[in-house]
């Protein structure tokens, strides 16, 4: 998996793989991980060298297919999305899914998503809100009561669509404001259609916020961190560090600068790995990372693992003070919705049993 993570293998991968392959593989739990850590395109592109048995070559190419005409219909549906927002007057930016794919290795097909993602100033949530509707979207389960600037999640069959206002919800702490990723946008082409896209800069700030709130249970995160650096060679690495050092989320940006160049030789400037290295705490959180999260069949992170590691995440105590005093908030905001729903679930599923067992016992 980890040799398979670029677009474009290095020379050490291409060593690292045929070692490999002189071994036993197991491709029932190759795949399985690959479509876990949303992996299937890239592993994919490797085919070829990868030589898997026919019956796994087969079930790759069945995988490959679903997920690219999966992307193929996602992109399709922003791109409509984008116009519709743009026909009333609304200023949106679309980031992660296919404009990350476009960013990152140049073709949409080569990123796995499963949503998308739509930024929109706060003003226009509204106007946002009904031209979904008129393309059939609903408030997604849980979204009802959210208050004006959380992510806002709707559905359209099982097309998922997140508004945001912000560049990470409220409970991860980061008190970084929007203001200079819409002057900093740039144009992207999806389907033969320019739509706007965060600045390389700004996506990889936001790929490092995505990925943190996960805990950086994939590594189809850290494949794009490298495959962003390595198309952008030119990126401003003094930006970066100037957003992250806003938003005090330097440790965060770091770890995942550190965790794609170590795991997946993500390209980094002299001076970049220096910074990164500079925090002398960041190789315990890398370790814990990769021994709880990047190993086969983990399971996703519970509540208290992932409060220690947005703790030891942040290098600040103010900034750790914040975190846990906004997520205490978030956590009483959402637990009455979902004990509400808990129960409800375990109504109906208490009504359909005595729906079994009542005519059986009366038999």
């Amino acid at each position: 998996m980890l040799c398979c993570a670029r677009a474009e293998s290095t020379a050490t991968a291409r060593a690292r793989l045929a070692a490999l392959q002189a071994g036993p593989l197991d491709w029932d739990v190759i795949l399985d991980e690959a479509a876990r850590h949303a992996m299937i395109p890239l592993l994919a592109a490797h085919a070829l060298s990868l030589q898997p048995p026919p019956w796994a070559a087969l079930r790759l190419e069945r995988e490959f297919t679903a997920v690219a005409r999966r992307t193929l219909t996602l992109t399709s549906e922003l791109v409509e999305v984008m116009a519709g927002l743009k026909s009333v007057g609304v200023s949106a930016t679309p980031f992660k899914g296919p404009t990350l794919a476009v960013a990152a290795y140049g073709r949409v097909i080569l990123r796995q998503f499963d949503n998308l993602d739509v930024l929109v100033h706060r003003a226009d949530v509204a106007a946002a809100e009904r031209v979904l509707g008129r393309r059939g979207y609903e408030p997604a389960p849980g979204a009802e009561g959210r208050r004006p600037g959380q992510v806002r999640g709707y559905v359209r069959g099982d097309v998922a669509l997140a508004l945001h206002c912000s560049l990470a919800p409220r409970w991860l702490g980061s008190r970084g404001s929007v203001a200079g990723l819409w002057v900093r946008r740039r144009p992207v082409e999806l389907d033969r259609v320019r739509v706007p896209a965060p600045a390389p800069e700004d996506h990889l700030v936001l790929l490092m916020l995505h990925a943190a709130q996960r805990v950086w249970g994939r590594l189809g995160w850290l494949a794009d961190v490298a495959a962003l650096l390595e198309r952008h060679p030119r990126l401003d690495y003094a930006a970066v560090r100037y957003e992250a050092r806003r938003q005090g989320i330097e440790r965060l940006v770091r770890l995942g600068l550190g965790l794609a160049q170590a795991l997946v030789e993500a390209p980094l400037p002299r001076e970049v790995t220096a910074w990164v290295r500079r925090d002398r705490r960041l190789d315990d959180l890398v370790r814990d990372v990769c021994a709880r999260r990047l190993r086969p069949a983990a399971a996703p992170p519970g509540l208290l693992e992932s409060a220690r590691f947005q703790l030891r995440s942040r290098e600040r105590w103010s900034d750790r003070v914040r975190y846990a005093a906004r997520g205490a908030g978030t956590v009483l905001t959402l637990l009455p919705a979902r004990i509400a729903a808990r129960a409800a679930n375990g109504l109906r599923e208490r009504s359909r049993r005595a729906a079994v067992v009542i005519p059986a016992f009366h038999r």
